[in-house]
């Protein structure tokens, strides 16, 4: 390498430097690793078993998927594909803390908000970089119950990246989400369980069948409650339960789409986290040395800068490889086949859409068998 084209390279590196000494951002932009944490940044949260309670409550979960939070970089940057797949793998993850838990009925990855779940949870992206997860956390039951709407932040160590690591490096967040809900569920008394059981029975039946199931509740503020029961023998009552295991059945479709994502990208994204990671740390001890260092120091040479860019040059790697990866699931996402009676439907285009059209053809469907009752 030439004297200038040497130069030339200890310039560039100085101005990536220095780009990453900047306070941190609370955006979602991989790029931005610095030494001081945001003011609006909880700390982490501590690291504590997960809580598990000797019977389950009977509640069902839906984990809506992730929201991507603000991201500074367009739809053609990678970075945007790749917290896109974050939000996925995130969502799963928490999925899988509370089934580990025992302490709930199913636990499903939803793909957008709806009436199905007693118990809804959203999350969106504040930052990522793979030492540094924070995630905004709401989670609401269908009485409008808040249960949880909280910042949490975790921070993963050298060591959580190690071989003998087995588990998630930012696992203390998705405990601490899933202990929260649990102290939560514990204040439920008997009657409040079972209110709400019948509460979001009826929010999912008038969501399908307002004019047949709107009178049964009553709304005030985002806050439900029971104004009367159906009876027992409404025919209408069991074909929502129909129709409500029908979608049972294609949500637990989406899961096997996600199982097939975390197979796909999970390899190449765990690289990428540790990649940014290091990165991370090589920034921070090289700026902490950079302020502290005399003139003489040799901390700050060429061979240093060379370090620095090698772990740099490896997150974009990873951050290539993801891209490439999510690009070809998100195109190779396979049609679903659902029957509903005799009825065998088609569904196309992404998780999203296809949950979209089946919930159409499901309205329609109890919106006809309605007209047809004597």
């Amino acid at each position: 390498m030439t004297t200038s084209m040497r130069l030339l390279f200890v310039l560039l590196m100085h101005c990536l430097l220095l780009a990453c000494s900047g306070p941190r951002s609370s955006t979602a932009d991989t790029d931005v690793l610095v030494s001081e944490v945001p003011t609006d940044w909880p700390a982490p949260v501590s690291r504590e078993p997960l809580a598990n309670h000797p019977e389950p409550f009977p509640l069902e979960i839906g984990v809506v998927v992730f929201e991507p939070g603000q991201m500074a970089f367009d739809e053609r940057d990678a970075r945007h594909t790749l917290r896109k797949v974050e939000t996925r793998l995130a969502t799963a993850y928490l999925r899988d803390v509370l089934t580990e838990s025992n302490n709930w009925g199913p636990v499903r990855v939803l793909p957008e908000t709806s009436e199905f779940a007693q118990l809804t949870v959203h999350g969106q992206f504040v930052h990522s970089d793979g030492r540094d997860l924070v995630l905004d956390i709401e989670a609401r039951d269908a009485t409008g119950r808040v249960w949880m709407d909280e910042r949490l932040r975790a921070t993963a160590t050298f060591e959580d990246y190690t071989q003998l690591a087995q588990r998630d490096p930012f696992r203390p967040l998705f405990v601490a989400v899933a202990n929260r809900l649990h102290a939560q569920a514990k204040q439920l008394s008997q009657k409040e369980q079972q209110t709400l059981l019948e509460v979001a029975e009826l929010r999912y039946a008038a969501d399908l069948a307002p004019e047949a199931f709107d009178s049964y509740l009553v709304e005030d503020q985002g806050r439900y409650a029971l104004a009367r029961l159906p009876a027992d023998s409404d025919p209408m009552v069991a074909r929502i339960a129909r129709i409500r295991n029908q979608e049972a059945l294609f949500i637990d479709t989406v899961d096997e789409q996600y199982l097939d994502l975390r197979a796909t990208l999970g390899p190449t994204y765990n690289l990428w986290r540790r990649s940014s990671f290091e990165q991370a740390e090589y920034l921070e001890d090289y700026t902490a040395r950079a302020a502290d260092r005399d003139l003489s120091a040799p901390r700050g040479s060429y061979a240093a800068m060379q370090q620095v860019y090698s772990t740099y040059r490896s997150v974009r790697i990873q951050e290539q490889d993801l891209f490439e990866l999510a690009s070809g699931f998100d195109n190779e996402t396979a049609p679903t086949v659902m029957r509903s009676g005799e009825q065998v439907v088609r569904l196309s285009g992404s998780l999203n859409n296809q949950y979209q059209q089946w919930r159409d053809i499901l309205a329609q469907i109890i919106q006809l068998e309605r007209a047809a009752l004597p």
